[in-house]
């Protein structure tokens, strides 16, 4: 199992990263976070940091996230020390430590894939940037002729934002057939794949948008027909 350790120099900062990610795992990830000295003052402390990973039970391998690089020598000195396997990762805290909680939800995923996902979680806001401020048109990315295809309209109130986008994500892992997705209200937006956090992410979908979703395999139509039912269903959400 893959726990995460978040670790800044700051203990708000640390517990409101936390409490946002908690969110997401929803108790299917072992989450530790420590920021701050043993004074209450900004730093990092090696003795807390050795607290956050003994919280982190029945965990195999840990995956740490730190606001800055001077986080890193405390990081590792405790880390050595409890003897559990480790990967730092290069991501930005709190949005790698969101992607990085729904990757490590899937049963099957590593966590040199979990890191990987986690380093991308900027993308989401650049494609974001770059569409709000384009420097010279894109021509639309190619979608392949062939697969079973459907259209949703997304109808829960704030779209495809994080929770929704995570379920989403869940639901088309579950399968083996390729699922791509576009956004038709922001055909600008790069062709995703379904399976990819950070790709739904960059779709920017939001409520009224309809998604066009191509599968390709040979369970191609159970797939579509379980994201169909999650978005009638709105996600669960009211």
């Amino acid at each position: 199992m893959i726990g995460l350790l978040i670790i800044s120099h700051s203990a708000s900062i640390a517990r409101g990263v936390k409490e946002l990610i908690d969110q997401m795992a929803q108790g299917r990830v072992q989450i530790a976070a420590t920021g701050g000295t043993l004074e209450g003052d900004l730093g990092t402390s090696t003795d807390l940091i050795s607290q956050a990973i003994a919280s982190l039970t029945g965990v195999d391998e840990v995956l740490v996230l730190v606001d800055m690089g001077s986080a890193i020598m405390s990081a590792e000195i405790a880390l050595e020390m409890s003897g559990i396997s480790y990967l730092m990762s290069a991501a930005p805290l709190v949005e790698g430590a969101l992607v990085a909680a729904i990757e490590a939800t899937r049963p099957d995923a590593t966590i040199i894939e979990v890191s990987a996902a986690a380093e991308r979680a900027l993308e989401t806001k650049g494609v974001a940037l770059v569409v709000e401020h384009p420097l010279s048109p894109s021509p639309p990315a190619p979608v392949s002729v062939t697969g079973v295809e459907i259209t949703l309209t997304i109808t829960n109130r704030i779209g495809l934002h994080m929770r929704p986008a995570k379920d989403f994500v869940l639901t088309a892992s579950r399968y083996s057939s390729l699922i791509r997705a576009r956004n038709l209200a922001r055909p600008e937006r790069p062709v995703a794949n379904a399976k990819s956090m950070i790709d739904v992410m960059k779709l920017g979908v939001g409520f009224g948008h309809q998604i066009h979703l191509r599968a390709e395999g040979d369970d191609a139509l159970q797939a579509l027909d379980a994201l169909a039912r999650l978005v009638a269903n709105n996600f669960g959400e009211a």
